[in-house]
């Protein structure tokens, strides 16, 4: 039986949420990717894209309460600044008795490199200082995971996430599961982030966010995307920003030009750039595609509620 996989961007800026007339065709929505494939609902972030996804997944729960018992999602943590993580608090699912969330992100290392977990972190967010409900009061059932590398998550259909370490465990069958890999770059400020590839029924799915590009290409992600049907790279800076009077070089993102030599290293289907400058409007999204095009034809900007079948 043929199943879904479907991409739909919930929220394309970086840095933090703009919304406004100058941003409506884009959006201004922070980090949120949505993948549905089986049964499974996947965010990628939790920017505040991430609340009108999980709007969305109530008003379905309940229209069918009489088929759907249990609402499932998974959420999988890029990295841990603000922009990435803002929309969980307001994520409805979270309050819902009958939900069950399955949260996994990196580890973050403190000034003595003695690693966190993603736990207490997100109990941070909700922490009566920054929130007025604390994240162990919300009705949902929670599971959060610290993925440590050679970690795998397998989504079967009818099953919750199942966690395994390639490097010690090895599954019976991948066979009719979707699975998640991940690994650690360290090209972003100061503890990297998790980049993602999703895979099920021979197609591909690769998040790489929150990355910078290295001179004549970064290795590691061209092998990690060989062959995607989609890679979503972040593009935020242009490269007059990137090494202009006030040079980001440096501050952990990609211009539209690292993100093209990454795609055509790779031998990719379909490039979306990603996690666009709050600063950029729509005029100026429009004219980095247009440019990008030209060096990768198959090349799209990202923006709040565009699908894409994988």
């Amino acid at each position: 039986m043929a199943h879904d996989f479907t991409i739909t961007f919930r929220g394309v800026r970086g840095s933090m949420p703009v919304p406004g007339p100058s941003t409506l065709k884009i959006g201004g929505n922070s980090s949120c990717v949505q993948v549905n494939v089986l049964d499974h609902t996947v965010f990628l972030d939790a920017g505040t894209g991430i609340v009108a996804g999980g709007q969305q997944m109530v008003r379905n729960f309940f229209a069918n309460r009489d088929k759907v018992k249990r609402l499932k999602t998974t959420i999988l943590i890029s990295h841990t600044h603000h922009d990435h993580i803002m929309g969980l608090p307001f994520f409805p699912p979270l309050y819902i008795g009958d939900s069950s969330l399955f949260i996994y992100g990196p580890s973050i290392y403190g000034p003595v490199a003695s690693p966190t977990d993603l736990n207490y972190v997100l109990e941070m967010l909700m922490d009566q200082m920054f929130f007025p409900i604390d994240l162990k009061e919300t009705s949902s059932i929670k599971t959060v995971g610290t993925l440590k590398p050679f970690d795998q998550i397998l989504l079967a259909e009818g099953s919750d996430p199942e966690r395994v370490n390639i490097q010690t465990h090895v599954p019976t069958t991948f066979k009719d599961k979707v699975i998640v890999s991940q690994y650690r770059a360290y090209n972003h400020p100061k503890n990297g982030t998790l980049i993602y590839k999703l895979q099920y029924a021979g197609k591909s799915v690769v998040y790489a966010t929150d990355i910078e590009g290295y001179v004549e290409g970064d290795r590691r992600l061209i092998q990690f995307a060989k062959g995607a049907d989609v890679l979503i790279h972040d593009a935020q800076y242009t490269t007059d920003q990137y090494t202009g009077p006030m040079a980001t070089q440096g501050f952990g993102h990609s211009t539209p030009e690292m993100a093209c030599q990454v795609a055509k290293e790779a031998g990719v289907k379909q490039l979306v750039l990603y996690h666009h400058d709050p600063n950029h409007d729509d005029a100026a999204v429009a004219k980095k595609e247009e440019a990008a095009k030209k060096l990768f034809p198959n090349t799209l900007c990202a923006y709040e509620g565009l699908a894409i079948p994988v």
